[in-house]
């Protein structure tokens, strides 16, 4: 009996230690009791100093566990990176990731206190809102109520024509896909969860995604060095030939670097501050430059212009910084700030970053630069299905077709011109993708979100010239996201879910250090 896992676990252990001290207390104050004195006192003293024992016993045995935190938090990075790259409903990949994110729910979940979930309120009511309706959506209900839904008289036809009578059906039209959309919620629940339970700092946050980043640059080149056949292409359904690092749409892995451009400028900007050692500062420069190379050579088209955004935005972050930096060097060296070794070091690297980008675009070396040269973009297949797009969302506006179920809604509006050897599993646009599936309740909860994305970023804004700054990261970052969710579907894949929870929660941190300060 002694050999069970109890008796080796660290409860038993810290239980054992404070018995011994709570019976050695309890010897001792029965014998003072014996020769009189304050025996009653003395024993309620010892009562509380046997509490207290315990606690403290208990509290310590577990803090020296808390190492393993981080094995858990690495461990769903690490799967993270190497699972979560495709927004295809069906990859093996997403049988592994699911349940290791499952699995890690549960320290997330008993080791979550309420006060831990001030810093990610709004995002735990938005996914406990989105849980909701997704559910209901999937409830059965009687033949009377919906077979009056506009998604399915089709149904009702077939049902006819089969002898099916008063049959039982939920709102959604696939209800397979709208269950795997359920448990894919599992994924950015548990970014959000592990990350309040460990109390992640902001800064730590934004290093995890920029070593993500890393991770997908890095793969990316890797690729170009193998080709088609390269053993680093993760997925079967992926851009062959094409550099998409991670993730299995080249698009992605682009718009996912631009982000991490932004995040590496601000890193760098808040350096000092933080008092980072100095081979931190030093490796964010080679860092932008990889993560650079690895958008020139992918043939997005939109993480091209993204990553060209993301420049702008940088160079608007970085100039007031290092404008006050120099002047105040300058002033003290009675020299002009251009003359001094930071302004010197600053030119010359925006110089390098400008030749880098102007050489790979005259030696004809960014596919994306050629395909916006050579195509119109009114000749791109997302041009055309617009129009298809908006007469699906005029018609399912209400109540959805159910999260997950636009492939099977879409063959029935298809039209012949259309008829491609591939097919379109996707909106390529996803703001109308979710009013396509998720109807006008799907509308409200991101509505909600959207509202207080704006209170936070014009709160995260206000006051001193580095907030500023701030504001030009967040609105540089939402605006690419959004504008990326226009023509394609980035945050349909797990691993930009997580990054994007991730994001919102340090938005939330920069709002309330401004409500604190």
């Amino acid at each position: 009996m002694r050999n069970g896992p109890f008796f080796a676990s660290p409860c038993f252990f810290a239980f054992r230690e404070s018995a011994r001290e709570a019976f050695l207390i309890t010897v001792k104050l029965a014998t003072e009791r014996q020769h009189g004195g304050k025996g009653h006192l003395k024993l309620t003293n010892g009562r509380k100093i046997i509490r207290r024992l315990s606690v403290s016993a208990i509290s310590d045995t577990w803090a020296s566990k808390r190492e393993s935190h981080w094995v858990w938090v690495g461990a769903f990075i690490v799967a993270l990176a190497l699972l979560g790259g495709s927004s295809r409903p069906d990859p093996v990949q997403n049988a592994l990731l699911q349940p290791i994110a499952a699995l890690l729910l549960i320290p997330a979940i008993v080791k979550l206190r309420g006060r831990d979930l001030e810093r990610g309120r709004a995002l735990c009511i938005f996914l406990a809102s989105l849980l909701v309706w997704m559910t209901i959506q999937l409830l059965p209900l009687p033949s009377g109520f919906w077979v009056e839904l506009p998604s399915m008289p089709v149904i009702d036809e077939i049902d006819q024509l089969a002898g099916i009578e008063d049959a039982w059906r939920p709102m959604s039209v696939a209800p397979f896909r709208g269950l795997n959309s359920l448990f894919g919620l599992i994924i950015p629940l548990s970014a959000l969860l592990l990350a309040l339970t460990m109390r992640w700092p902001s800064r730590l946050l934004l290093f995890a995604i920029v070593a993500i980043g890393l991770i997908d640059a890095l793969f990316g080149m890797l690729q170009v060095v193998g080709g088609a056949g390269s053993v680093f292409y993760q997925y079967a359904f992926s851009g062959s030939g094409v550099p998409v690092g991670i993730f299995a749409n080249e698009n992605h892995s682009a718009v996912f670097s631009a982000i991490v451009l932004l995040i590496l400028t601000r890193l760098a900007l808040e350096a000092p501050a933080q008092k980072d050692p100095p081979w931190v500062r030093l490796s964010f420069a080679p860092a932008f430059i990889l993560i650079l190379l690895s958008v020139l050579i992918t043939g997005s088209r939109a993480g091209f212009i993204a990553a060209l955004a993301a420049l702008v935005a940088s160079s608007c972050m970085i100039w007031p910084a290092m404008r006050r930096s120099l002047m105040a060097e300058g002033q003290k060296q009675h020299r002009p700030i251009w003359r001094s070794p930071a302004g010197l070091a600053l030119g010359g690297c925006a110089m390098a970053i400008l030749l880098v980008v102007l050489a790979f675009i005259w030696f004809e070396r960014t596919p994306a630069m050629d395909d916006i040269l050579e195509h119109s973009s009114f000749e791109d297949l997302r041009w055309s299905l617009l129009p298809i797009l908006t007469s699906m969302a005029s018609e399912h506006w209400l109540v959805g077709t159910g999260f997950g179920s636009f492939d099977a809604v879409y063959r029935s509006y298809e039209p012949t011109a259309l008829l491609l050897p591939a097919y379109v599993n996707h909106a390529h646009n996803d703001w109308l993708q979710l009013i396509i599936e998720g109807g006008l309740p799907s509308m409200i909860i991101f509505s909600g979100l959207l509202v207080w994305i704006m209170w936070a970023v014009a709160l995260a804004g206000r006051g001193t010239p580095l907030r500023r700054e701030r504001l030009i990261f967040w609105l540089a970052a939402l605006a690419i996201i959004a504008a990326a969710s226009f023509v394609d579907y980035p945050l349909r894949t797990p691993l930009f879910q997580a990054v994007g929870v991730w994001l919102l929660i340090c938005l939330s941190s920069d709002r309330v250090n401004l409500a604190s300060n």
